[in-house]
């Protein structure tokens, strides 16, 4: 059993499962009937405040790697498939740590995500 320190938690994921970006989210921020990856059993239990999207790019594994590096994470956790990753959920312990990791994102080029806005049919890979 995992036990979460009270915080903002960011995830790292991809959206190049099928339906893509817009099936991708409405999946985490809906009810979810069927638990398939690790998020999916946290989300219940907590509340989404923003969503950032970094289209026709796989940057998954790079940029949780970077994030590891700076900030606090949960290990092992959305990473198990992919080999040599830390964790793709990290924790932020208040919300200077918050913004400052918002600024990070944005750095690197992610939008906040709204629905029907970013939608991409066909990703280009890096």
């Amino acid at each position: 059993m995992l036990l979460f320190s009270r915080g903002f938690y960011a995830y790292f994921g991809s959206m190049f499962g099928p339906g893509g970006l817009e099936a991708r989210v409405k999946r985490h921020l809906g009810r979810r009937k069927k638990k398939h990856w690790h998020i999916d059993y946290i989300l219940d239990h907590m509340r989404v405040s923003t969503v950032y999207v970094l289209l026709g790019k796989d940057l998954e594994s790079r940029l949780s790697r970077m994030a590891v590096m700076r900030y606090c994470y949960v290990k092992g956790f959305g990473c198990s498939d992919k080999r040599g990753d830390r964790s793709h959920l990290i924790y932020l312990k208040n919300s200077r740590e918050a913004g400052e990791f918002k600024k990070f994102l944005i750095s690197v080029g992610f939008r906040k995500y709204r629905p029907g806005v970013f939608v991409s049919r066909k990703p280009v890979v890096n």
